[in-house]
């Protein structure tokens, strides 16, 4: 039997590409019992937008990483947006999604996490989850790329807040159920995007010449957050299929905690302006459900610079 090590993974282009888009979202960002189910048909017909791209510069080892804010309504004019999230990225972005939100009747947020249990607010050593070692990485990559980081940034405190993930004790039992572990969670959805990689995915630029280009030019702290914006931007075209995503704990169920929220807010008469807010990882399948579960239509969208380089 072949023996896997992080370090195995990460050093594979492809694999790298998945552990610093998706590794984030392990423990900060339903539950399995009486969840909904959609038409895998008609989602798959319905997922066609991205929300993660990388605009190229004027100049060498120049661009922009942008995440998006996709925006549906339904019947009822209902609008929901889609507010995707990179963990890490400069603070005005972050002060950007802040002041989005305030116009929001509720915002859905993902954070694994006590219900009750929230981040405070610019304290760097505060909130759930501070001190993990998941956290303590988000940091030190944060430090190296010269961005802040999301728990940090973000006014969790704000009252149209409601958690939408789910909470430790959750997704332990989850994990249990699929015999899994942190590790095998994390590896079988590397395994599944590799599976599901095509001909039509951008050949990458993270290989070992190119690392090693970045670390031997004057301009290398650049060079090295310019490649790894433009690998972030190429792994959310290796999408998963609707089926193979619902089998995996770190994105399936933690959408389907997502959309038990989303199902109750809606039938709230107040709230008329709401938005998920989640890793961009995880909005493919959710769009795939609010279009073809819930009735939404996407009618706009705008993108937002998470990073700008240099």
């Amino acid at each position: 039997m072949a023996l896997f090590t992080l370090g195995s993974i990460v050093c594979n282009r492809r694999w790298l590409s998945v552990f610093f888009f998706l590794l984030p979202t392990l423990f900060c960002s339903g539950f399995s019992n009486g969840q909904e189910t959609y038409s895998p048909a008609v989602e798959e017909s319905q997922s066609n937008s991205r929300f993660v791209r990388f605009v190229e510069g004027a100049e060498q080892w120049q661009g922009r990483l942008q995440t998006s804010i996709a925006t549906y309504e339904n019947e009822s004019g209902v609008t929901l947006s889609l507010v995707s999230a990179v963990h890490m990225a400069d603070e005005r972005y972050y002060d950007t999604l802040n002041d989005y939100f305030q116009s929001q009747d509720a915002v859905l947020y993902e954070l694994v996490a006590e219900p009750d249990q929230r981040p405070a607010f610019d304290e760097t050593a505060a909130g759930p989850g501070a001190g993990s070692p998941v956290s303590m990485m988000q940091r030190a990559m944060a430090r190296f790329l010269k961005v802040s980081f999301q728990l940090e940034q973000i006014d969790y405190t704000q009252a149209n807040f409601r958690h939408a993930d789910v909470s430790p004790a959750q997704l332990n039992e989850i994990m249990q159920s699929k015999n899994e572990n942190s590790f095998s969670m994390f590896l079988s959805l590397a395994l599944a995007q590799s599976v599901s990689q095509t001909n039509s995915r951008p050949e990458s630029e993270l290989g070992s010449l190119a690392m090693l280009r970045a670390m031997m030019t004057p301009q290398r702290d650049a060079v090295a957050k310019y490649l790894l914006a433009k690998e972030l931007s190429n792994a959310e075209l290796s999408a998963l299929s609707a089926e193979l995503e619902a089998q995996l704990t770190i994105l399936g169920d933690r959408n389907r905690a997502a959309l038990r929220v989303l199902k109750a807010s809606l039938k709230e008469p107040q709230v008329r302006q709401l938005s998920i807010f989640y890793g961009a990882a995880h909005m493919p399948g959710i769009e795939r459900a609010i279009v073809g579960g819930f009735g939404f239509k996407k009618v706009g969208e705008q993108w937002l610079d998470a990073w700008i380089i240099p």
